[in-house]
């Protein structure tokens, strides 16, 4: 986001060589490559899309996980991606309340002047960063919970996702075997007060009809007789055909 307000593209000295491929540290590991300037040339691409996408947006979701930032030391940058490179060259520290408000003010307001009609929800990631320790995980948590309590303005609101998963749900069953990540249960759990807080009547009726359609459409018949797949595009057309009537915005689009 700060590049993309400073109008600062990617360049070499922004590369880092390990293990036989150019790679970013504000980058994942899907742009590392080989040939330096081909790793250059995907991310300043992705750049360029991402501005597209600001300048349109109607909303925009920042998921703060963890407060605790890895510093590359030979450069004294604050990382994305360590990439597996040796911890030794990496500093370990967790952000303050004021650090992380300093930083988020100023892409707030540019964001409003890059486009005055996105909303912007912040949230916080239940998912528990428990190899950094469960205590420091809690610190990690609390210190983005307040950053995010000072960012809020009638440009900004909050959605708790942190909050339905660790005081809605409450319990083990919640999550992965691992302890951390939320599982599917607590994913829709949280993706339907998602829904429920921020899309319309309309645009509810419009994803759920969407879900019927693609539930049929993914479809596999017992017999895979030309009989039974003829009956099913049948039944595939006749729900495409309602689902344009009934929804316009729809057409051209299924």
């Amino acid at each position: 986001l700060k590049r993309l307000f400073e109008g600062k593209k990617y360049t070499e000295e922004d590369l880092v060589f390990y293990n036989g491929n150019w790679v970013s540290l504000y980058h994942h590991g899907k742009f590392s490559q080989r040939d330096k300037q081909e790793c250059l040339k995907n991310i300043n691409l992705e750049l360029m899309k991402f501005e597209g996408f600001i300048q349109s947006a109607q909303w925009l979701v920042i998921t703060f996980g963890s407060a605790w930032v890895y510093k590359y030391t030979d450069r004294g940058q604050i990382v994305a991606n360590c990439h597996k490179i040796p911890q030794v060259q990496f500093e370990k520290r967790i952000l303050s309340v004021e650090e992380i408000v300093e930083c988020w003010q100023p892409i707030i307001t540019s964001l409003k002047k890059l486009n005055s009609e996105i909303e912007i929800i912040f949230t916080v990631s239940p998912v528990r960063h428990i190899r950094d320790g469960v205590h420091e995980n809690n610190l990690s948590k609390a210190t983005l919970l307040l950053a995010i309590d000072k960012l809020l303005s009638e440009n900004t609101q909050y959605f708790p996702a942190y909050e339905l998963v660790n005081d809605d749900l409450r319990d083990y069953r919640f999550f992965e075997l691992d302890g951390a990540h939320p599982n599917a249960v607590a994913i829709d759990y949280v993706f339907d007060k998602f829904c429920n807080s921020v899309l319309s009547k309309e645009a509810r009726e419009i994803m759920d009809s969407l879900e019927d359609y693609n539930r049929l459409k993914c479809h596999k018949p017992l017999t895979d007789s030309e009989s039974n797949k003829a009956m099913l595009r049948q039944k595939l057309e006749v729900k495409r055909v309602e689902l344009i009537q009934r929804f316009s915005e729809l057409r051209g689009r299924l």
